[in-house]
């Protein structure tokens, strides 16, 4: 029995889409033949093609006639995740009347197999905090120079090399970024890969802030880098978003990439999870912003604050004259996250561009670093630098902040759990909202938009947490995964043909195609 790739696959009397219109619609007579079944579509990827169609979106197939007619569905046979074989055909039987519409990526037989066709499962991954992996392929200059002790060349020769379906250079796709060395190229052309010789890239050189130089030797390794591409390459230390919750990369972290059978990634496998930033709370309970703070109305306060492992830095506000409670204008919250801004923006600041918040949490204040690293953490300590030690507040109880040695100990960033409990039956379930998933489209929803490329794992996530880093999974290099291809050897992965025929050998019947 045949494993169906996805549900849209079904037999139909009911009228679909009533207002899309096909991008191809043909008619063809069906006539009972023993031996031979017409084709009746077919799919190819090279464009101009006479004899066979674009790759559509979807195919529908109508019994437009007044017998029913069989259906042979060509897909490729796999015999393990990365093996293809030969064209096989799942056989309909079409009633006057009824639609069928094929799932444009594979059916794979299974035989009495259950197990899913998953490939190489990524879970949670971290990226790698030198924002780059060996893609595996090294640069050779045994062969021809190329980018060899040269600033200029734009071909970079890759070994190694066994043949066609077996080199470096299938590791790479048309957009890439690479790295070698310090030096940041895009791929502009892959060789023919007929030989050493022809196991190559052409690159532009010196991107995202980095030189073209002439450092590069023979056997240097070829990276994939996955910066944050909204910025140079040397911007951040590790794999983040920006302040505006944006990143984006060229491959999937040097994930889902083979020199030799099915590569990519598996439509809708994708999830993201980000950083819980890290907190302080004060221990109190019962704040609410009417709450009187206790602390003296016109004066002038210090603590110090340390944000991410950094140097503490000495904040300093000074309480309003009428207004002493911590919600309201000019309230205690309100000024002391007015000192903390102004240190973000303050150059000589210990915190400068390191954003932290004071709100009222269930009852208590919570200082929360403006951050999702993995090293987003808050510290709070004594003031020191107050004209009188009763103004530092932590140094001792300061109306209803308590001495330092009665806060809570401070919670550092953690990612959320994959999993919650029912609070009835106590089973677990996927903890769904803390993730950005895909659609099996390339759109991104959840905890994040933007997109995905299935072939070459390129990401563009926004909208996401800001400043903040992340774990990945997905399930890769399977006959399910990258691009929709229907020729391209050892990974076909998408509906081949159709042919048809007629259980009727004494009439005709008729079909119709449509794609979109």
């Amino acid at each position: 029995m045949p494993y169906i790739a996805r549900p849209s696959s079904r037999i139909s009397k009911k009228k679909k889409g009533k207002n899309k219109i096909p991008i191809l619609q043909k008619t063809k007579s069906v006539s009972y033949n023993a031996t031979t079944s017409d084709q009746i579509f077919a799919i190819s990827s090279v464009v101009g093609s006479t004899t066979k169609e674009a790759m559509p979106i979807e195919v529908e197939v109508e019994n437009t006639g007044n017998k029913p007619i069989f259906l042979m569905v060509g897909y490729e046979a796999y015999t393990d995740d990365t093996s293809d074989d030969v064209t096989e055909y799942l056989h309909v039987l079409l009633q006057s009347g009824e639609k069928f519409s094929p799932p444009m990526r594979a059916i794979i037989r299974t035989g009495e197999s259950t197990l899913i066709m998953d490939g190489t499962a990524v879970n949670n991954l971290a990226p790698d905090s030198n924002e780059y992996t060996d893609s595996t392929a090294d640069v050779d200059s045994a062969t021809a120079s190329g980018i060899v002790s040269s600033s200029s060349s734009t071909l970079l020769y890759l070994e190694p090399y066994t043949s066609a379906a077996n080199c470096t250079t299938n590791l790479f796709r048309v957009n890439d970024l690479i790295r070698v060395r310090d030096e940041v190229m895009k791929v502009t052309a892959i060789g023919d890969k007929s030989d050493l010789a022809n196991n190559t890239l052409t690159v532009e050189r010196g991107l995202y802030g980095s030189t073209a130089v002439t450092a590069a030797t023979d056997d240097d390794p070829v990276r994939f880098p996955f910066f944050n591409a909204y910025h140079d390459f040397d911007k951040y230390t590790v794999a983040q978003t920006n302040s505006n919750g944006q990143f984006k990369c060229f491959n999937f972290f040097g994930q889902g990439r083979s020199a030799t059978e099915s590569t990519g990634i598996i439509p809708g496998s994708f999830s993201v999870k980000f950083y819980n930033a890290g907190y302080q709370n004060l221990g109190l309970s019962g704040i609410t912003g009417s709450t009187n703070s206790g602390l003296t109305a016109s004066g002038s306060y210090w603590f110090k604050i340390a944000i991410d492992g950094g140097t503490a830095e000495a904040i300093n506000f000074t309480v309003d004259s009428s207004n002493v409670n911590f919600g309201g204008t000019n309230g205690i919250v309100s000024k002391i996250q007015t000192a903390l801004d102004d240190k973000y923006n303050n150059t000589a600041s210990n915190t400068f561009q390191q954003k932290s918040s004071i709100v009222i949490s269930n009852g208590d204040i919570r200082f929360t670093s403006g951050q999702h690293l993995s090293t987003s953490a808050i510290a709070l300590t004594a003031g020191t630098d107050g004209a009188s030690a009763s103004y530092n507040i932590f140094a001792q109880q300061n109306g209803q902040f308590p001495a330092l040695a009665n806060v809570p100990n401070a919670i550092d960033a953690a990612l959320p759990d994959d999993i919650i409990y029912d609070p009835i039956t106590y089973a677990t379930i996927p903890n769904s909202g803390a993730f950005g998933h895909d659609d099996g489209n390339g759109n991104l929803f959840g905890m994040c938009g933007g997109n995905l490329n299935y072939e070459t794992g390129a990401l563009d996530m926004t909208g996401c947490p800001i400043n903040a880093e992340f774990v990945v999974s997905a399930l890769t290099n399977s006959a399910f995964s990258g691009k929709l291809n229907e020729s391209e050897t050892d990974r076909i992965n998408s509906l081949v043909e159709i042919r048809t025929n007629t259980p009727n050998s004494k009439g005709d019947s008729e079909v119709t195609v449509k794609t979109y």
